[in-house]
């Protein structure tokens, strides 16, 4: 008696990932002037929501921009349940909402800092192939600063 078997294999695609994944700053487009230097993004998506581990080179001057609070810190972790995930982000209390709509995850956050209210809006965006993401920043506060910036992503 012979007996065959077939063996699939399965080739996970960078599409097939998700979110997750290691992500360093693309150096081949431009990015704003007081973008973080040297940013990567290690993002691991799963049933609790998204935990987005990040390492930087420290500003020079040891100041933070305002535009990228949440985005410069080591550890953040995105509910993607509907409800508000609390982060502490050096000083600040981060309050956050994200939902994940086929290839993008928004996230609505709030947070105090220096008695000011700030407001900010992420919307990460991966490219059809999964291999490149975009992360569009908006930031307000109740004290009239805003900003806004466009990162952009490869996937290693």
């Amino acid at each position: 008696m012979v007996y065959a078997f077939a063996v699939n294999t399965v080739n996970a695609n960078a599409k097939d990932e998700g979110f997750s994944g290691r992500w360093v700053l693309d150096k081949s487009s431009q990015r704003p002037g007081d973008a973080p230097n040297s940013l990567e993004q290690k993002i691991k998506q799963d049933n609790s929501g998204v935990t987005i581990e990040s390492t930087f080179k420290e500003p020079d001057n040891g100041v933070v921009p305002l535009l990228y609070l949440g985005v410069m810190t080591t550890r953040l972790h995105l509910s993607t349940k509907g409800d508000v995930q609390q982060n502490q982000i050096g000083p600040f209390q981060m309050g956050s909402k994200t939902t994940i709509n086929g290839n993008q995850m928004e996230t609505e956050w709030t947070a105090m800092a220096k008695n000011d209210q700030v407001q900010g809006h992420w919307t990460h965006t991966l490219s059809s192939d999964g291999r490149h993401m975009t992360l569009a920043i908006k930031e307000n506060s109740t004290q009239g600063q805003q900003a806004e910036a466009t990162l952009h992503f490869v996937r290693k």
